[in-house]
């Protein structure tokens, strides 16, 4: 995804003489109201009443408790724009010039993609594709914009030639990670995006012009489960760990972390020990001036991310309420608590494999005992948040159920593309007890792959079945 920021919210200035109408461009004008039934088995129907402002639907109900009174409108790029996404990625599938790849790349309106894009000629490109939204100077749209004003307004679209691209680098490669990248143009694009880490790591083992790079390091690659994340945080806090924690054996734990690489295989203690620190960190210095409801809605943003490493950094943030020390000790207390009673006394059992695990589940597996049916897993997972195999969990106490990760791994030699490796999470069919429901998972989370086959010799020979789907007599 190109993470871009295509919706702004927006607070609606009610009319006090009349509570359906809003104050836009100067004059008090009325919203839509419309009502939608959702029929319920066994129930009576919902009826649902949207109302609608110039700016976009009243979206309260959806944002729930921490909504307030005031009406809050959603504009969205993908409401506002033609977007033929259909069309581009039709093209893009038939384009064999960087032109016409580009061209196609270009319909794109939203939600915001990072294309990538390579032919058998060696030309390479990348495109984040997404109409960009023109906004009034001084307008910040990661908060609730004032509908009464022109911050509000949007003043047309950027042409696609600021968005970021690269085409046939000198490098000879281009990565996309998800980070924010650079516009041509140097004009800053808001955005939710992922942080730099996981994007330097593979620059930096793309870089080495030692390498000559095959399918068997290029599956190293993808599998990769080390990012610079974790030290650099830890970094300015180890100073301040070495001087609160007197004993000797957890003195050994903190000197542990001081020599780990930010790495996540399955026999990592040192990985188990840093998430639950993060998250007491977290909940020890931000929690008491959030309240616990903003602070577990700031738990589920990428707000979060940046946020730890500059918090560790700052000695004298508000933050800490000049407490420093004294709230990394109670984080560090409360990590240790907790994976004590989580995992027993012994550090030496706090493996990854046991904390973060990887369940694929079925709608249906919500409900017990539907669950040890329907859903697959859990299995042990490498992997984190931020690292090229990024099986990523939420911040909070462990353990660390996966909530996404990689929907798909793919190896193309371009030399020799009808024997490209592939692999998916479960299973090629989404029908339980179908034997191939589940039948790459295991695979897929030891870092397997699957064969491929394109040619009409290689789908021949490898054929077990096949489905015909017939019209109704």
């Amino acid at each position: 995804m190109f993470q871009n920021d295509d919706l702004d919210l927006i607070a609606e200035k009610l009319n006090p003489d009349n509570p359906n109408q809003v104050w836009y461009h100067d004059q008090w004008v009325d919203m839509t109201r419309t009502e939608q039934q959702i029929a319920v088995k066994g129930q009576a129907p919902v009826t649902l009443t949207l109302r609608r402002s110039p700016h976009g639907p009243i979206i309260n109900d959806v944002l729930g408790e921490n909504a307030g009174k005031t009406p809050i409108a959603m504009w969205w790029a993908f409401l506002d724009t033609q977007n033929p996404i259909l069309e581009g990625f039709y093209q893009l599938n038939r384009a064999d010039t960087l032109a016409k790849a580009r061209a196609a790349a270009s319909q794109v309106s939203a939600p915001g993609l990072n294309i990538v894009w390579a032919n058998a000629k060696g030309d390479i490109g990348w495109w984040a594709a997404a109409q960009l939204p023109i906004r009034p100077a001084g307008t910040n749209a990661g908060f609730i914009l004032d509908g009464s004003t022109a911050q509000a307004d949007k003043l047309g679209f950027y042409p696609f030639s600021a968005n970021p691209q690269e085409e046939n680098p000198a490098r000879g490669y281009v990565v996309s990670a998800n980070a924010q990248p650079a516009s041509p143009t140097g004009m800053q694009i808001p955005g939710y995006y992922n942080l730099a880490d996981r994007g330097q790591q593979l620059n930096l083992q793309l870089s080495d012009n030692r390498l000559k790079w095959d399918v068997d390091n290029s599956q190293a690659l993808q599998l990769g489960t080390t990012t610079a994340f974790g030290p650099r945080l830890l970094t300015p806090l180890l100073p301040v760990l070495r001087e609160v924690v007197k004993d000797p054996a957890q003195l050994k734990l903190v000197e542990q972390l001081a020599a780990w690489k930010g790495d996540y295989p399955l026999d990592s203690t040192r990985a188990t020990l840093f998430n639950q620190f993060l998250f007491n960190l977290a909940d020890a210095a931000l929690r008491p001036k959030l309240g616990d409801a903003m602070f577990k809605t700031l738990l589920g943003t990428r707000v979060i991310d940046a946020a730890l490493p500059r918090l560790a950094a700052t000695p004298d943030s508000p933050w800490w309420d000049g407490k420093r020390a004294d709230t990394v000790k109670l984080a560090w207390d409360n990590s240790l608590a907790h994976l004590k009673a989580t995992f027993g006394d012994d550090p030496s059992q706090w493996q990854w494999g046991k904390a973060h695990t990887l369940t694929h589940g079925h709608p249906l597996g919500s409900q017990k005992p539907l669950d040890l049916i329907v859903n697959v897993g859990p299995f042990p997972a490498p992997g984190s948040h931020e690292v090229p195999n990024n099986q990523s969990a939420n911040i909070g106490p462990a353990p660390w159920p996966v909530t996404y990760g990689p929907s798909t791994r793919r190896l193309i030699d371009f030399a020799d593309a009808a024997h490209a490796l592939t692999i998916n999470p479960v299973g090629q069919s989404g029908v339980p007890f179908d034997r191939h429901y589940g039948d790459q998972a295991q695979t897929y989370i030891e870092g397997g792959y699957e064969q491929a086959h394109f040619s009409d010799e290689d789908v021949t020979a490898n054929t077990r079945g096949t489905l015909k789907l017939l019209p109704a007599r």
